[in-house]
C-alpha cells in the first residue's frame, strides 16, 4: 500500500479511544455454541485492513510463523489465528477496526451519547448504534481515552468508519493476473469483496494456483463471510 493510504488508515484508527484489555482472549475464540450459531473471529476485515496486516506479518514475523499465517485459508476458525499462546494479540499495532472498537463503550457511555445525538442524527441510526454497541460491551476492557468517546460514537452512528474504510479499500488490490480472472469467473463479480475473512483473502492471494484452479469454486460456494464487492 502507498504511504497516503496507510496514513489515512492510521488516522482513522487513531480516532478510536485507546483501551486496555484483560488479555483473556475470550473475544478471540469461539465457544461451541457461538461456532454453531455462525459467529466469527476477526471479522469483518476490510480489504485495506487485510493488506495492512499482511505487510506487518511479512515484515515482522519469523519465517515459519509468517508462512503459517499466510497459508491459513480457514474462513471461520474457532480461534483467531493471531491469538498468541499467552492469549495476547500478536498483531496488536495493526489490529482491524472491529478489534479496536470492541469494548470501547459501556452502558453508561452508550446511553449518554445516544441522548446527545438526538436531533443530530435520524432516530433509526441512534437505535442501531445503541443496539450494536450494546452487543460489544466487555467488562474486561477499560477505556483509556474517554475524551475520544463522543467523536467515536458519532463516527460509529453516522457510518464514518465504514465509509472511510470502504473508500480506502477500493484503492487497493488483492491480486492480479490469473488469480483475479479465476475469482471473477467463479464468483461472477468484477471486484474483490470489500470485507472478507483473513482466510478468504489469503485463499485468493497466497494459495497455490493449482489449488485455486481445482478447489476455489467449492471454497467460494461454501463461503459465509464475503461482503459485496
Amino acid at each position: 500500500m502507498n504511504k497516503s493510504i496507510k496514513r489515512d488508515l492510521q488516522a482513522l484508527y487513531d480516532g478510536v479511544p485507546a483501551t486496555r484489555c484483560a488479555g483473556s482472549g475470550e473475544c478471540c475464540q469461539l465457544t461451541p455454541e457461538e461456532f454453531d450459531n455462525h459467529y466469527a473471529t476477526m471479522f469483518p476485515l476490510y480489504r485495506v485492513e487485510y493488506l495492512n496486516i499482511v505487510e506487518h506479518v511479512e515484515r515482522e514475523m519469523p519465517a515459519e510463523r509468517r508462512d503459517a499465517l499466510l497459508a491459513h485459508t480457514e474462513e471461520r476458525p474457532r480461534r483467531c489465528p493471531f491469538l498468541g499462546a499467552d492469549q495476547g494479540c500478536t498483531i496488536y499495532s495493526v489490529r482491524p477496526l472491529i478489534c479496536r472498537t470492541y469494548g470501547a463503550m459501556n452502558p453508561r457511555s452508550i446511553q449518554r451519547e445516544s441522548v446527545h445525538m438526538v436531533g443530530q442524527l435520524p432516530d433509526r441510526w441512534i437505535r442501531d448504534f445503541s443496539r450494536r454497541e450494546g452487543a460489544m460491551v466487555c467488562p474486561r476492557v477499560a477505556v483509556l481515552e474517554p475524551e475520544k468517546v463522543r467523536l467515536h460514537a458519532q463516527r460509529t452512528a453516522d457510518g464514518t468508519y465504514e465509509r472511510e474504510l470502504t473508500r480506502l479499500s477500493l484503492q487497493v488490490d488483492i491480486a492480479g493476473g490469473e488469480r483475479r480472472t479465476l475469482f471473477q469467473r467463479v464468483s461472477g463479480r468484477r471486484n474483490w469483496p470489500t470485507r472478507w475473512s483473513w482466510g478468504g483473502y489469503n485463499a485468493v492471494r497466497f494459495a497455490p494456483l493449482q489449488w485455486l484452479r481445482a478447489q476455489f469454486k467449492s471454497y467460494w460456494k461454501s463461503s459465509e463471510l464475503a461482503d459485496a464487492g
